[in-house]
């Protein structure tokens, strides 16, 4: 018993030695960065002017931001079924492209390309450019460099390698460093888009033709087949009436024939025509009011994109250059603290393998 009281003590002993050690550690440390504090703090001062300049000389941002809500039609069950009656495929195609799908269809380089080579009218009336020259060319540097490489100007019908090749590059820049596409929450229906650039003028034009061509191309291709089939019931129609109208001709006619005739041949002849003009006259209203209802079917499955907020003059992004130079400052802070306790560090490893190599 004696034994094991002893040698709790020691353990408890030997964790006070550490923990008295670590603190005496940590004491000294603090001593060390504390004589380092005109270091620390000049550090701190420069690094945060430098952030604050940064702010300052920046070429300024303008941010154009849109919102518009997507309202799913209701499903396509009932017209698949109409439309199976008359032997038409509605096909699963346009089901595949979701509502997220739309999000990511914004980012496509099929839409941003299509939206680069919109025309838009500039500041002064009658001014005209196309989307892709107005971002290069308020791109100095850019437009110098392509200029050179015969890569500017673009031609809307034809582009040669090095076109296609900038485009893409200048498309991907576009989708990844100045756009920005989101739900505002998944469970609501808004999407909000957003442009960052040096350009107003593009920025604005930029944010509302890709929201106008992406929700332009969705709607289109979600209710393609739908579509389709409208404009084959429609043929169909046309088709029964003019067979219709040919029959009722040949009906009049075989009865003004047989007027002043009793033979029963000719009586057979009038009959069929008569139960024909009947049975294309039944399928002619049904093929009429099928056409109505999968019209009215089509305008609910459609789906309904709502303009919520457009951007709007001025665009600029105020950036705080008060809070760029506080973020400076710690930065600068905290290196320059991690460089002197890494030196610190490193002389005692020094002075620790000097003991050894004495010992």
């Amino acid at each position: 018993m004696t034994d094991m009281t002893e040698s709790n003590l020691d353990t408890h002993g030997g964790d006070e030695i550490s923990l008295a050690e670590l603190w005496l550690k940590v004491q000294s440390a603090w001593r060390f960065l504390w004589k380092k504090k005109g270091w620390i703090l000049l550090t701190g001062l420069l690094f945060g002017f430098l952030g604050f300049m940064r702010t300052y000389v920046a070429k300024p941002r303008f941010q154009a931001s849109l919102t518009f809500s997507l309202e799913q039609g209701g499903g396509g069950g009932g017209l698949s079924g109409l439309a199976s009656q008359f032997g038409f495929s509605m096909g699963g195609g346009a089901d595949g492209l979701g509502g997220d799908n739309l999000l990511s269809l914004m980012k496509s380089r099929r839409i941003i390309e299509d939206v680069l080579f919109s025309t838009i009218e500039q500041d002064a009336p009658g001014d005209s450019v196309l989307l892709v020259h107005r971002y290069i060319e308020t791109q100095p540097k850019l437009l110098n460099t392509w200029s050179s490489r015969g890569i500017y100007p673009f031609s809307k019908q034809e582009l040669n390698r090095s076109q296609d090749s900038a485009l893409g590059v200048m498309i991907k820049s576009l989708s990844e460093n100045a756009l920005a596409v989101s739900k505002v929450d998944k469970k609501l229906s808004f999407v909000t888009v957003n442009y960052t650039g040096h350009d107003p003028l593009f920025a604005k034009h930029f944010v509302e033709l890709l929201s106008a061509r992406a929700s332009d191309f969705y709607i289109e291709t979600k209710m393609a087949n739908s579509r389709t089939n409208i404009d084959k019931l429609q043929r169909r129609v046309d088709s029964v009436s003019k067979e219709l109208n040919a029959a009722m001709v040949g009906y009049s006619t075989t009865q003004d024939q047989n007027m002043f005739t009793v033979q029963t041949v000719a009586k057979v002849a009038s009959l069929q025509k008569q139960i024909q003009v009947t049975m294309l006259t039944t399928l002619y209203g049904e093929l009429v009011k099928n056409l109505e209802l999968s019209k009215t079917m089509i305008a609910r499955e459609e789906p309904l994109i709502t303009l919520i907020d457009s951007p709007h003059y001025p665009l600029r992004v105020r950036d705080s250059k008060l809070k760029s130079a506080l973020i400076g400052a710690f930065l600068g802070g905290f290196l320059s603290v991690l460089f002197f306790a890494a030196k610190a560090f490193l002389k005692d490893l020094n002075l620790q393998a000097k003991a050894l190599e004495n010992s």
